[in-house]
């Protein structure tokens, strides 16, 4: 006899049932993911007093489900609430929550969460903005305009003598931004160069979980090197003898040597969460900042798809130049982001 084929056919009723029993529940949610949800900021109805109220409101509205307690709190899976350049919010959805609050009544997109990649710039050469060549726009007026720079990036090396604010005045009485400090950064690293460094996280780490705080600083201080090296190509002082292990020696300088710099840390060990980035852009145009420096791209989307040309054409509409890479990808075809 085969007991083999014995013990199949005892078990086979059995797997038949299971099959039955799982052909009949209901098929799992996706895990929720993160988000970006722009608003129409006039269409708030009078029974809101403020637009985080509604934000709210309509992510309960579009709920699959109604949890009890903290996880029912529909502001808890809010991640972020914008209303500077940009208006909305980024939420925790699932899939089928996604598709019901792009049809929910003030809703003007719903786009995923992307993320962005670090770029690295030759801005001066590929303008022909030396300050060699004569009668460019590379004037004393332009090196030495006191403006406020953003830079959206890994943060800053406050150490770097790019940042000396010797010759420096006051810091412009128009900056509301601050200083955020942490593990590896003081107040004492911001000075009249530094004027501004703050860390956005919520978006990388409601993708990603927390940051690992012991192989990661969780404050403004660059660990890559990427955010000091473009806050010193957009606003970096001059500083004399600079040279690569002793060669090419010169003066190392910024396109805008006296201007101030504000640091906003968008950019983690996973990447940089156009979430955070968003979140970013909104607080960096309420603090007071002249110019965005954005060195961070991903792929290619319209306009109308794309966060961060949102955010860029409402920090425009505030009085803020956004500067934006072109990408690394090149010399192919089609291979520039941040159209």
């Amino acid at each position: 006899m085969d007991f083999r084929s014995v013990r199949w056919r005892k078990a086979l009723p059995l797997c038949l049932a299971l099959v039955a029993l799982q052909a009949c529940l209901p098929a799992r949610a996706a895990a929720p993911k993160t988000y970006i949800v722009q608003m129409a900021a006039s269409e708030m109805p009078s029974s809101f007093d403020f637009h985080h109220e509604w934000y709210a409101s309509t992510v309960k509205t579009v709920s699959s489900v109604q949890l009890e307690g903290d996880a029912g709190d529909p502001y808890s899976r809010i991640v972020y609430n914008y209303g500077t350049a940009f208006h909305g919010f980024a939420a925790k959805l699932d899939e089928d929550e996604a598709e019901r609050m792009a049809e929910a009544d003030g809703v003007v997109t719903v786009l995923p969460e992307t993320v962005l990649r670090l770029h690295t710039t030759r801005s001066p050469d590929f303008l022909g903005i030396s300050p060699e060549i004569s009668n460019s726009i590379w004037s004393a007026g332009l090196a030495d305009h006191d403006v406020v720079v953003g830079v959206l990036d890994t943060g800053i090396w406050p150490e770097s003598p790019s940042f000396s604010d010797k010759g420096l005045g006051p810091v412009p009485a128009k900056w509301k931004g601050l200083c955020q400090t942490g593990r590896g950064f003081t107040i004492a690293n911001c000075n009249r160069k530094i004027i501004g460094a703050r860390i956005f996280y919520n978006g990388y780490e409601a993708s990603s979980g927390p940051i690992n705080e012991t192989a990661e600083l969780k404050s403004p201080r660059d660990q890559d090197g990427h955010g000091t090296h473009t806050a010193a190509t957009a606003a970096g002082a001059p500083v004399p003898d600079a040279s690569l292990f002793g060669y090419a020696s010169g003066v190392a300088r910024g396109m805008a040597p006296r201007a101030r710099v504000a640091a906003y840390k968008v950019c983690w060990a996973g990447g940089c969460f156009s979430s955070d980035i968003l979140a970013a852009v909104d607080r960096a145009v309420a603090d007071g900042v002249d110019v965005l420096s954005i060195s961070l791209g991903g792929g290619s989307s319209p306009y109308f798809r794309d966060s961060l040309a949102i955010a860029s054409f409402g920090a425009m509409q505030m009085g803020v130049f956004v500067a934006c890479s072109g990408g690394n990808a090149g010399p192919d075809p089609i291979s520039l982001t941040n159209l």
